[in-house]
């Protein structure tokens, strides 16, 4: 399952390489927001070709190909009746050169992609129709992308309702899902000046709705949530950490997939043993996916 992660959807590139290097393959894969474009680009490509496209795809990408915001734009969305700061063209443009299909029923392996209704507000899955539009929409993100029409109705960003897209999957028949997030579970502590805070704030509030989203899901489907890099201090759209952010993702999960209760993300907190030993506190789930847990890693 592929996270949205706005420009920081890189560290699911580096998770996506350690566990295709194990063999590990699904039956179905399922993204929201801008893991969808991870997602399809897999789902077309499931094997190391693949995630050699994605990588590629994220480490030349640059802010101003995928959008532009003018002062204009910026006085006509806060002051105007604009309802977006940038159109998707450019965006647009980036995937017409990348994606593989262009229909999603296409993919070689099944793929859902869920999208929010502007209107009755619930999230609409996706599995036929162009690849292109569906992915735009999923990663509109409300006031700096435009909307998507398809067949009549507006779509947006598929993270507001859906984020992980577990009940897609378990809707799909999955029994057994692997997560990737995009910087949560958030385990620093709330600091920074006050822009940070406001940020920070915002993380929050969405692993809560993630977590809401596991546990729902949990009791129909085994929940492997893989460790990611800490995004913090990383803004959004800023993609010159790329490369760190693949690399470091790709050291957790593979060390994740060896020992799954010991890979502990970056910047995790420490508690002291009586003895005077330090170690990491790893927030995970359970091996069975029933309840989210604190376990302690031991060395």
């Amino acid at each position: 399952m592929f996270c949205g992660g706005a420009g920081l959807g890189a560290v699911q590139v580096g998770m996506l390489r350690a566990l295709v290097e194990r063999g590990i393959r699904p039956d179905v894969v399922t993204g929201t927001s801008s893991g969808a474009i991870n997602a399809l680009v897999y789902a077309a490509d499931p094997g190391m070709d693949g995630v050699d496209r994605l990588e590629r795809l994220w480490l030349s990408a640059r802010r101003r190909d995928l959008f532009r915001i003018r002062p204009w734009t910026i006085g006509r969305g806060l002051f105007g009746s604009s309802p977006n700061l940038t159109g998707s063209g450019h965006l647009r443009r980036v995937l017409e050169s990348t994606l593989p299909v262009t229909l999603l029923q296409d993919t070689t392996i099944p793929i859902a992609i869920v999208v929010s209704d502007t209107v009755s507000r619930r999230p609409v899955v996706m599995r036929e129709g162009s690849a292109i539009d569906v992915v735009l929409a999923s990663s509109a993100v409300p006031g700096l992308f435009p909307g998507v029409e398809i067949d009549g109705r507006e779509y947006i960003d598929g993270g507001l309702v859906a984020d992980p897209p577990v009940g897609a999957a378990v809707e799909l028949g999955a029994t057994h899902a692997y997560v990737m997030p995009v910087g949560w579970p958030i385990v620093e502590p709330h600091a920074g000046n006050a822009l940070m805070r406001v940020a920070d704030s915002v993380d929050w509030l969405c692993w809560r709705i993630a977590e809401f989203e596991i546990e729902r899901w949990s009791a129909q489907c085994r929940i492997d949530l893989l460790p990611s890099p800490s995004t913090r201090q990383i803004a959004p759209f800023d993609l010159r950490a790329t490369r760190r952010l693949i690399d470091e993702a790709y050291a957790l999960t593979a060390a994740w997939l060896e020992r799954p209760d010991d890979a502990a993300p970056a910047g995790a907190p420490v508690r002291q043993e009586p003895s005077g030993r330090r170690v990491p506190v790893i927030p995970t789930l359970t091996r069975h996916g029933r309840r989210l847990v604190t376990r302690v890693r031991r060395g």
